[in-house]
């Protein structure tokens, strides 16, 4: 007999989890306690919302569910941020929420909240164990759910006395990812219609994704001379630098990428949705019906036809199904159509091209072009490069070329806060690869507490807070719609580099350009030889909207 907070801890060790996000709380206690007898190491966050994106990063590194535990009422829906973002990103999570005792349900008990109507519209499973006895039944049904089809969160509420009650069930074993794999008949219609194409264009985006699905793809495009682009925020599923990419369909997308998508006679969907961003507000196409061949591949087949009529659908893991048709075009000898092959490699000239123009200086600080492109020549590939949300994160997108998998975390709900904690998330997963977070100034100080976490965890994360002194994208939205009315988006904010150096890191302020990135090599330096974190402050103009723009010419 065990009490059921230490089956749920076995049960988490059975799934190979080795790390947990969390704020404690009295809720939880009796999980709390297992934890402290076992491998699992806990990471204590300092907020909640925080706790549930280290968990949703980490979920997005390892493809499998992410683990955090928070507790009852506020707890509960301060991590509400994490979950709304798995969804929105396809990623496996499972937060474990503590709840008031079953006696006191209906009662509007001390922090009671109906998780079911709270996470309903967010999460894949809500679900609360009411007996011990059924806690490994639940688990394992939350695992399946929250890797099965098209990936995303899944809530568990942990009602207090359940936790204690003792129960003489087992813990159930490895939990593996439910797969599926297209049809011969799929497999061979998508083959003849793309090699009978002349502009074919492949958007791959989504959450499953491997090293060798990155080679199967790239192997596909040699070989039918295809023109590969990714979607929004999902740069890092394909070698930025290969011949055949073109870029990503995101947000300050490069208008050569529409004209191409515009020409094109087979679109190719691969684990992507086409949601309101990389479709440009679904500006794209017709909805449901347009004038195009889409083939739409994803692994949730309620996802085929949401929005577009896809001339052809097929539900399969995005990995199976690469790996499935890089055997058959390989054993069918395939050879590029040089038409298809020099549209490929000229999408990829157009890509280069888009992150080297010249682009407007700022009236005054940090030119972050200038910035960004001396760090993309210094850096070494297996940077990891997180950001929140905010209009300084189009530089990153723009010009940082990702040529390693699982390099790039950002989030394409466009939560603000992001950045630290996914980075935080990241240094523990690889923690002798660099982690770089960008955040803005208004992004950073929605989770800048966490960089006390860093801290605690030794977790030396670079941390590039760009300060134009305002909320610059609802700037931005105003100057277009309410030009010369700009009250309540202007920021008062503190000298970071002074924060992060209260915290027990190390901060630096950056004022001009020249002096950045010998003052990014101190902070690395200092970083390494520390285990710890350390934050450039950096100025920039506040006239500076987006790569080459300033307000005055929207």
């Amino acid at each position: 007999m065990k009490e059921a907070g230490s089956l749920l801890v076995e049960l988490l060790e059975n799934q190979k989890v080795d790390r947990v996000f969390c704020v404690p709380g009295e809720s939880y206690l009796s999980v709390m306690n297992g934890l402290q007898d076992t491998s699992i190491e806990t990471i204590l966050c300092k907020h909640e919302g925080a706790a549930s994106m280290m968990a949703e990063a980490d979920g997005k590194l390892t493809g499998r569910p992410g683990i955090a535990f928070v507790t009852r009422g506020p707890g509960a829906t301060n991590a509400a941020a994490g979950i709304h973002i798995a969804q929105q990103d396809s990623t496996p999570m499972i937060l474990f929420v503590g709840q008031i005792g079953k006696e006191m349900y209906g009662r509007d008990a001390f922090q009671e909240v109906d998780y079911q109507q709270f996470y309903g519209g967010m999460a894949k499973l809500v679900i609360e164990v009411q007996q011990a006895d059924r806690l490994s039944e639940i688990f394992s049904r939350a695992y399946y759910t929250a890797m099965s089809g098209r990936p995303g969160p899944v809530v568990i509420a942990l009602p207090e006395n359940m936790l204690t009650e003792k129960t003489e069930k087992k813990a159930t074993g490895f939990i593996d990812q439910v797969s599926s794999a297209p049809s011969t008949k799929n497999l061979a219609q998508f083959i003849e219609e793309i090699k009978a194409s002349s502009k074919p264009i492949l958007v791959l985006g989504g959450s499953l994704w491997s090293e060798k699905a990155e080679k199967d793809l790239i192997s596909i495009s040699e070989m039918l001379g295809l023109t590969i682009l990714t979607s929004h925020r999902r740069q890092s599923l394909f070698n930025n630098l290969h011949k055949n990419y073109g870029g990503d369909l995101g947000l300050g997308v490069n208008p050569k990428i529409i004209k191409r998508i515009n020409e094109s006679d087979y679109i190719v969907l691969l684990g992507a949705r086409l949601s309101e961003n990389p479709s440009q507000g679904f500006s794209l196409f017709g909805i449901p019906d347009h004038n195009k061949k889409i083939v739409h591949i994803h692994p949730g087949s309620e996802e085929i036809g949401r929005i577009y009529n896809p001339h052809l659908g097929i539900a399969a893991n995005p990995i199976e199904f690469v790996s499935a048709l890089e055997n058959a075009l390989r054993g069918l000898n395939t050879k590029p159509q040089e038409k298809m092959e020099v549209n490929a490699n000229k999408a990829h000239e157009d890509y280069i091209e888009w992150g080297d123009m010249s682009l407007e200086s700022p009236n005054s600080g940090v030119d972050l072009t200038a910035a960004f492109r001396a760090l993309r020549e210094k850096l070494e590939p297996d940077t990891i490069i997180t950001n929140g949300a905010g209009n300084y994160a189009v530089w990153g997108h723009r010009l940082f070329r990702f040529t390693k998998p699982r390099t790039q975390l950002a989030p394409i709900s466009g939560s603000m806060g992001y950045g630290l904690p996914s980075a935080i998330a990241a240094k523990l997963r690889y923690p002798d690869q660099m982690v770089i977070a960008l955040a803005g100034d208004g992004c950073f100080q929605m989770t800048e507490n966490e960089f006390a976490t860093a801290v605690q965890y030794n977790a030396a994360v670079i941390v590039l807070v760009i300060d134009n002194e305002m909320y610059g994208t609802i700037r931005m939205h105003q100057h277009k719609n309410y030009k010369g009315k700009y009250k309540h988006t202007g920021l008062v904010n503190p000298n970071f580099a002074d924060l992060a150096k209260a915290m027990g890191g190390q901060g630096y302020t950056v004022k001009n350009t020249e002096d950045f990135y010998d003052i990014f090599v101190q902070a690395k330096n200092w970083a390494n030889k520390n285990n710890l974190p350390a934050l450039l402050h950096i100025k920039t103009g506040s006239e500076m909207v987006l790569p080459g723009k300033r307000f005055s010419s929207l």
